[in-house]
C-alpha cells in the first residue's frame, strides 16, 4: 500500500510540472533566447535577464535586494561599438541609395538610346541588371540599419516587471554574446 500511495505522490508531481517557457528567436543567424519560470503557488517567478545582443557590459546598476520598478535600467553595455555600427550602417545606407540614383539614370538613359536604336538590348540588359542589383543593395543595406538600430536600442537592459534583485552575475568588463551562451546578467524575482 505503501508504495501505491508513493506513485501517486509521484504521478500528481508529475501532473504539476512547473510551467517553462522557451521563447527562442532565429535572426541573422543568432539565436536569441530568452528562459522565463512561470511562479509556482506560494513562490515568486524568477527572470534571469540576458542582453538579447553581444557586447562588454558598461555597468550595473543594481544590487542584490534592491526593488525595481517595470522598465527600469538594470545595466547598459559599451555603446562605442555599437554605435559606431550605426553609424557605419547608415553611411553604407547612404552610399547604397546613391548607387541606386546612379543605376535609375543609367538604365533610363540606356532604355531611351535602345529606343532610339542607338544602343544594344545587350547594353540595356547589362543597366537592367545593374539596377536590380543596386535595388537589393539598398534593400540590405536598409536592413543593417534597422539590426544596428535594434541592437543599440537593446544596450540598456531593463527590468520587465516590478521586481526585486535576487543576483547580479553580471559585472562592469564582462563579455556577453547570446550566439555563445545566454549568459545572466540579472536575476529578478516578481511577486
Amino acid at each position: 500500500m505503501d508504495k501505491m500511495t508513493n506513485q501517486k505522490a509521484d504521478a500528481s508531481n508529475r501532473a504539476r510540472p512547473p510551467h517553462v517557457t522557451l521563447r527562442a528567436f532565429a535572426w541573422t543567424g543568432v539565436l536569441l533566447a530568452s528562459l522565463i519560470v512561470a511562479p509556482t503557488p506560494g513562490h515568486a517567478a524568477e527572470r534571469k535577464l540576458a542582453f538579447p545582443v553581444a557586447g562588454v557590459i558598461d555597468k550595473v546598476m543594481v544590487r542584490n535586494g534592491q526593488t525595481v520598478k517595470a522598465g527600469a535600467p538594470l545595466a547598459t553595455l559599451d555603446l562605442v561599438p555599437l554605435a559606431a555600427l550605426k553609424e557605419a550602417a547608415d553611411a553604407d545606407l547612404r552610399a547604397a541609395q546613391h548607387k541606386l540614383t546612379f543605376a535609375t539614370q543609367n538604365r533610363n538613359r540606356a532604355k531611351q538610346l535602345f529606343d532610339d536604336l542607338s544602343t544594344s538590348a545587350e547594353e540595356l540588359e547589362r543597366t537592367e541588371i545593374a539596377l536590380i542589383q543596386a535595388v537589393a543593395d539598398t534593400v540590405r543595406a536598409r536592413a543593417n540599419v534597422d539590426i544596428a538600430a535594434w541592437n543599440l536600442k537593446r544596450a540598456t537592459l531593463r527590468a520587465p516587471s516590478n521586481g526585486t534583485v535576487q543576483s547580479v552575475p553580471g559585472f562592469a568588463g564582462m563579455v556577453v554574446n547570446p550566439a555563445a551562451a545566454i549568459t545572466p546578467v540579472v536575476v529578478l524575482s516578481s511577486p
